[in-house]
């Protein structure tokens, strides 16, 4: 983090804890005069400006994105192999089973097999 992305954020930081000490006031007053509290628009506005400043800060003081590279990634999962793939149930699944050839089995061990064993 830069030193201007911690000054924005201690300062965001600081007015909003500012904020709601002062909205805490005003509640306690409201109620001791038995108002209903309603906060005064400079509270409001100085939240609104806190919460803008320590995002503003957050965001210039992290790190640079990295692009996704899904090739890279895959690449890497398949090196590696075993539990680390996400995707291994789907290639371990059994293959289809070729109905016509399992036929053609069975005729013919019930031609040869099946008759001579009676």
């Amino acid at each position: 983090m830069s030193a201007l992305s911690r000054l924005l954020v201690s300062v965001g930081l600081l007015s909003l804890f500012h904020a709601a000490y002062s909205a805490q006031e005003v509640s306690i007053i409201a109620t001791q005069l038995h108002v209903k509290p309603d906060l005064p628009v400079d509270i409001k506005a100085e939240t609104l400006v806190a919460v803008f400043l320590a995002c503003l800060g957050l965001v210039l003081g992290s790190d640079q994105l990295k692009p996704i590279a899904w090739n890279v990634w895959a690449g890497n999962i398949e090196k590696e192999g075993g539990a680390a793939n996400p995707f291994r149930l789907f290639e371990d699944r059994p293959n289809y089973l070729d109905i016509r050839a399992k036929r053609r089995e069975f005729a013919e061990w019930a031609k040869n097999g099946a008759i001579g064993a009676s």
